[in-house]
């Protein structure tokens, strides 16, 4: 669990950030309407909880910055008696205090009284020039609104003050991983293991992809209430060469590989594993061949992994490796080809999301954890294979977080075989 004092010193550095004579207003957002009088399970903003440790909906981060001095005021929903008898109780004053450090908590109703007093103080000592905002796309503050809705408004209100948008510097600072978030990871990870333990097991032709699928969730549910990173991919056969195959609804084959892409949350943070496995328990020829080729791309790429390069670079070392091997196997004709089997990119940060905001162009940095997923998709053959690991970058390299998680074609089949051990 990341000790309070993390989100307080997250704040720290983003308000070192901010310009004098500023506000900044951050929202935890709300659930989205799903139809009729039911809306989709909330899901909390990650910037705001990043820096407040609050999940909870219609909570609203309010600071100001004035002659260097800091005053934070967090806004949370009031008691409502009714409302509890419904959907649960909510967090009170004292817990708000005690999970985010802020000591200012008032009620969400407040809040646009509060704002409006802010920005329309004339004592110049208190006047606020600017005013920051996260305006990320479709972070929705109500029904039918957003914050670029509210800020839009704010700048026909007061059109002396700056609106400037802060998600760059919040996601600055979540794309470098403190101890804590590593440690958050390698639970995530962990879990994710028990339950493709637990698939290995239960792998048999026959089966259906979804009675895997919904075993990995219930798993993982069952271990300690985790929830998915995000809905797990289970694709047999030719159904492995589609990237994001949602429908698994088909039969597992005696002689096929089925590709797995999942992950288990611990704390919010996301692990994001692929594995490949044979379902017969043994690799053909030319299963091998392909895994092979993947496999050590997948390995070229941790050894790649450095401060100072960038993914448009590590992508580049695939794309060299897996054309030059593929020829060499006789699969593709030349290694211009290698872009109709292999079409995707090799990394993308992992944190608070799968694919967690970051900028790509950025060199990477120690702490940033970024995935490492090579594939090949040759859908004439019926084989998709695609492997990835969850890769931290160190001082001077790095370290795979999922390298307990086997991939090597010996212990795979080894592991298959002694299944119902």
């Amino acid at each position: 669990m990341i000790k309070v004092s993390e989100f307080i010193e997250r704040r720290e550095k983003l308000y070192s950030k901010l310009k004098d004579s500023s506000v900044l207003v951050l929202y935890s957002g709300v659930a989205k309407k799903r139809s009729a009088d039911e809306d989709f399970e909330f899901i909390v903003n990650r910037n705001f909880y990043y820096l407040t440790n609050i999940k909870q909906e219609n909570s609203i981060l309010l600071v100001t910055k004035l002659d260097g001095i800091i005053k934070e005021y967090l806004f949370i929903n009031e008691y409502s008696e009714l409302k509890e008898k419904w959907t649960g109780r909510r967090i009170t004053p004292n817990e708000a205090r005690t999970l985010s450090g802020i000591s200012n908590i008032l009620f969400s109703p407040t809040f646009d009284a509060q704002l409006e007093m802010i920005l329309n103080n004339t004592n110049p000592l208190d006047r606020i020039d600017y005013i920051y905002m996260d305006l990320e796309k479709e972070n929705k503050v109500g029904p039918e609104t957003s914050t670029n809705d509210v800020a839009s408004t704010l700048s026909l209100n007061y059109p002396n003050k700056e609106l400037i948008d802060v998600y760059t510097e919040i996601i600055r600072l979540r794309m470098v991983k403190s101890s804590g978030e590593i440690e958050e990871f390698k639970e995530a990870i962990s879990k994710t293991n028990i339950g493709l333990k637990k698939l290995m097991k239960a792998l048999q032709p026959g089966k259906y992809e979804y009675q895997l699928s919904s075993l990995f969730y219930y798993t993982i549910q069952d271990y300690d209430y985790s929830e998915l990173s995000f809905p797990t991919i289970c694709a047999s056969g030719v159904n492995a060469t589609c990237l994001h195959y949602m429908t698994p609804l088909c039969k597992l084959q005696e002689n096929d590989l089925i590709l797995f892409d999942l992950g288990c949350q611990n704390n919010l943070y996301c692990a994001d594993i692929s594995r490949t496995y044979p379902i017969s328990g043994k690799f053909s020829p030319l299963q091998k061949t392909i895994y092979s080729i993947v496999l050590g791309a997948n390995k070229l790429v941790i050894k790649s992994i450095k401060p100072g390069i960038t993914i448009a670079e590590l992508q580049q070392i695939t794309i060299d490796y897996m054309a030059k091997e593929c020829v060499k196997a006789g699969l593709i004709n030349s290694e211009e080809e290698i872009g109709n089997y292999y079409f995707h990119n090799i990394s993308h940060h992992i944190g608070l999301d799968t694919h967690d905001p970051s900028l790509r162009e950025l060199p990477l940095v120690p702490g940033n954890i970024i995935s490492d997923e090579p594939g090949l998709y040759f859908k004439e053959l019926g084989i998709g294979v695609r492997i990835e690991d969850d890769v931290l970058v160190t001082e001077d390299g790095s370290y795979n977080l999922s390298g307990q998680i086997i991939k090597e074609v010996a212990d795979i089949e080894s592991a298959l075989s002694h299944k119902n051990g």
